[in-house]
């Protein structure tokens, strides 16, 4: 499929249980070993095929749905530094690795701290243009899906119940991220619509609501209202796709056309514990 062929499409969770082969495949143990053979080297050599591969397949995806998920891309057994190296070469082709918190690190481990994993993350979008995750270690128990839900179908659906909400959702909100890694103070509107007619999102719910206690402009009771038409939106059972990441499946997202969140899960210390490598990108190609 060639990029002029490639256009967006607004999707629920019925839609993307029909559709697995638009957002999702798999490597073999083949091309696994010939990818992380080069990874391992530093260059391109024998997995040009895959790499060719991969490269089509997650521009397609990400252009299309938004996100684009790999099954079997690494061996979870293998040390911690090598993973995160060979994920780091394998992500070039595909844009520069960005900080992503107040403390510099390019790339970050998310596990349960002090018992967190037991609450739902909600619904977001990270402050970068790709966001990364390579499942190291599934929750032990279950739970801990990465919740997805499409920006141009909760757009469309706003636009057709509640166009003034649409309206007030498109004017520019402030974002306070002070302490936080990139830009401090965000402003821009939540919905927006490019030339080529595809929307984009940027939502933080916390940032967004906090943002007036620490000297940002007051919310109106029209941007309030606003909000709690959204978040009612987004949480309809039809809205989010949850996906159940295996050790070794990586999950490319583009955060301005696809939200994100997490489903709770209990976890156990130990070899057992949840492990979801993350990292954050910029990048011109996508």
């Amino acid at each position: 499929m060639s990029d002029d062929t490639v256009t967006e499409i607004g999707w629920s969770s019925t839609d993307l249980a029909s559709r697995r082969a638009l957002w999702s495949m798999s490597l073999s143990d083949g091309d696994k070993k010939l990818l992380w053979a080069d990874a391992q080297a530093g260059r391109w050599h024998r997995a040009d095929r895959v790499r060719e591969m991969l490269r089509t397949f997650v521009l397609g995806s990400t252009r299309s749905a938004g996100f684009a998920h790999v099954g079997n891309l690494m061996d979870p057994a293998a040390p911690e530094d090598d993973i995160v190296a060979g994920l780091s070469f394998v992500l070039r082709e595909f844009g520069e690795i960005v900080v992503q918190n107040a403390q510099g690190d390019l790339t970050q481990v998310l596990r349960d701290r002090d018992g967190d994993g037991a609450t739902e993350l909600g619904f977001h979008c990270d402050t970068c243009d790709l966001l990364v995750l390579l499942c190291l270690q599934p929750a032990v128990r279950g739970g801990g899906d990465t919740k997805l839900a499409s920006a141009r179908n909760v757009h469309d659906i706003i636009e057709r119940e509640r166009p003034d909400v649409l309206t007030t959702l498109r004017e520019e909100w402030t974002f306070d991220r002070t302490g936080r890694a990139g830009e401090q103070i965000v402003v821009a509107p939540i919905f927006s619509t490019g030339q080529d007619g595809t929307v984009s999102c940027y939502y933080q719910p916390r940032t967004v609501r906090t943002s007036p206690e620490k000297g940002g402009p007051p919310l109106s009771a029209r941007q309030w209202e606003a909000l709690g038409v959204l978040d009612e939106v987004l949480y309809r059972p039809e809205i989010a796709f949850g996906l159940s990441m295996a050790a070794g499946d990586l999950l490319i997202i583009r955060n301005s056309r696809v939200l994100h969140g997490r489903s709770p899960y209990v976890d156990e210390p130990g070899p057992g514990s949840r492990r979801m490598l993350r990292v954050w990108m910029n990048t011109e190609v996508l």
